[in-house]
């Protein structure tokens, strides 16, 4: 299970752990820090917590004695004691009984900052199960840089995008890549042609509500850049110089981004994709409330 999905409800399961806390923003942080655990408030201000796996939730509470000795003891799910035992040291707290590397099972126990004594497990294959799972992420990430572009990439601002590409088919062979978006009123938002082996964007004037414009005037193109960090690309532009036209910021599209604009009058657009997303959920999420990004 994952963190994103639905904690299993049945009759007889243990669901909710009230930890004693002598401060509770401290050992708040100490249990993410430690184990990864997910701190939220509630609409009241208090403060709980969600297991990396959302099947337990608890909270600590003030002016109760800790569990200092061994009684009702908790444990803790790890892929390796021993680094578990570093991560609690590390973050504030002190073991009290260390793994027995001859033990037959890996398993510590631990004191955390309100004085409370809880135990580490290892999980016999959790490591090598997480490590799959985490290959798996990686291979499912979208690379920052949609495949078929480069660094940069011309986008062409047009009083009528379907003349334009017509156009350009007919003068330089243009071949139009995948399928339009448009707005609400039609106008062109997003284009893509291939020329020869470079990529081409489209987009009309009308799309920003009125033409893009420069120092020097009306904007004819905006080079429209993907970086591997953006927001890396986007503070360098910034100490060189560069305007913000368009605020850095995540978009309904998958990608992050935002334009600026250079001392010389030309716009730039800096992306990086996010999320590897299907037309019909772009189109979905820009139903349910586009948020006007830098292309739009």
């Amino acid at each position: 299970m994952t963190a994103s999905e639905e904690p299993t409800l049945a009759t007889g399961k243990v669901c909710y752990i009230e930890i004693p806390a002598t401060d509770i923003d401290r050992s708040a942080d100490f249990y993410s820090r430690a184990f990864g655990w997910r701190i939220r408030r509630r609409g009241d201000g208090s403060v709980a917590f969600d297991d990396t796996v959302n099947e337990v939730s608890g909270t600590w509470v003030l002016e109760r004695p800790p569990s200092s000795e061994p009684g009702l003891m908790i444990y803790v799910m790890v892929a390796d004691a021993a680094a578990a035992t570093d991560a609690v040291i590390a973050s504030g707290g002190a073991i009290v009984q260390p793994v027995d590397p001859a033990g037959k099972e890996r398993f510590a126990t631990f004191r955390d900052p309100a004085g409370n004594v809880l135990g580490i497990y290892q999980q016999p294959g959790l490591a090598e199960t997480e490590a799959a799972q985490s290959d798996q992420r990686a291979a499912a990430k979208p690379s920052s840089i949609p495949e078929h572009l480069h660094t940069v990439t011309p986008r062409l601002v047009v009083s009528n995008g379907a003349d334009a590409i017509e156009f350009y088919r007919s003068a330089f062979g243009a071949e139009e890549l995948g399928e339009r978006f448009t707005g609400p009123d039609g106008e062109l938002i997003h284009a893509e042609l291939r020329i020869g082996d470079s990529i081409v964007a489209i987009t009309e004037a009308a799309a920003d509500g009125a033409p893009a414009r420069s120092q020097d005037g009306i904007v004819n193109a905006i080079m429209s850049t993907y970086w591997e960090n953006v927001d890396t690309a986007w503070e360098r532009a910034l100490q060189a110089g560069a305007e913000v036209i368009y605020p850095l910021a995540d978009h309904f599209y998958g990608e992050r981004g935002g334009r600026l604009g250079d001392p010389y009058g030309q716009q730039w657009m800096l992306s990086q994709q996010i999320e590897a997303l299907s037309r019909d959920e772009i189109v979905r999420r820009a139903r349910t409330g586009a948020d006007g990004g830098p292309d739009s």
